[in-house]
């Protein structure tokens, strides 16, 4: 993870600016540092599957899931994602005996988010039966990508005479809020997603100036309360490009205002 004070001091060396000047650690920083996180994180989660390098970078955010289904009247079932979802990576289901889905046991140990919340947050079960009792009962398990579909070829996908879902070749489309899987025999998905991004935090004190000697106040920082970037390293010059070029917009605008001030009271 990323340090915020660590960013802090190399972007003031970048920019050879001082800890009092223009862009202050709350007002500005720490907001600008926040917004070039998500940029980040939309621009890099649409590019995924281009690079490794990119979901290198991405990993931090890359949680699995074990989503139970909710059977429907249809050729269907819905896989509700859990709430801290931001962009799907990829699904697949394990089958077993060729009918049947189950969790992953390497998973939050074959915990399933249910679909149902409590104050707001996701309610887990234990997925058991009498097959999770035996010692080879994960031996007999077959891995199934899940593929995407896009809405529009939904419909002929479900009824197609060979490309139909099966538990060989199964099918999801995304909805409002969840996933429509197919066949609705599918009562497990193993859910691969993005969580977004936690807002970081600069918390700080600050030591009043000296009167005497007029040296000004310096601001001390406190890294036991303070929210790092969960970024990891290797994309702390990436952050601090794009801080140098809000800086160097920032810096413009400000020198602007002033000559606008300086011509107001001239005029």
């Amino acid at each position: 993870m990323i340090d915020t004070n660590d960013l802090l001091q190399d972007f003031y060396s970048l920019v050879n600016s001082f800890q009092g000047g223009f862009f202050s650690p709350e007002t500005d920083f720490i907001k600008a540092v926040n917004n070039i996180s998500l940029e980040l994180w939309e621009m890099w989660t649409r590019q995924a599957e281009r690079s490794q390098e990119i979901k290198d970078n991405l990993f931090p955010f890359l949680v699995s899931k074990n989503v139970m289904c909710i059977p429907q009247n249809s050729y269907y079932t819905i896989a509700n994602p859990p709430s801290d979802y931001g962009r799907f990576a990829s699904a697949k289901i394990l089958v077993i005996n060729n009918d049947k889905s189950v969790p992953d046991v390497e998973v939050e140990n074959g915990k399933c988010v249910c679909g149902t919340k409590k104050n707001g947050k996701d309610r887990y079960v234990v997925f058991k039966n009498d097959e999770d009792l035996a010692m080879d009962y994960y031996n007999n398990v077959r891995e199934q990508e899940i593929e995407m579909v896009d809405n529009q070829r939904w419909s002929s996908v479900l009824k197609h005479l060979f490309k139909k879902p099966t538990f060989e070749s199964p099918k999801m489309t995304q909805i409002n809020k969840g996933f429509k899987v197919a066949p609705r025999d599918v009562s497990v998905v193993i859910l691969n997603y993005y969580t977004k991004p936690v807002a970081a935090t600069y918390v700080y004190t600050q030591v009043p100036g000296n009167p005497q000697t007029g040296a000004g106040g310096q601001i001390i920082y406190n890294a036991n309360q303070s929210v790092p970037l969960q970024w990891p390293y290797t994309v702390k010059n990436e952050f601090l490009w794009r801080l140098g070029v809000r800086f160097s917009i920032f810096t413009k605008d400000q020198f602007m205002s002033q000559i606008t001030m300086i011509n107001k009271k001239e005029g």
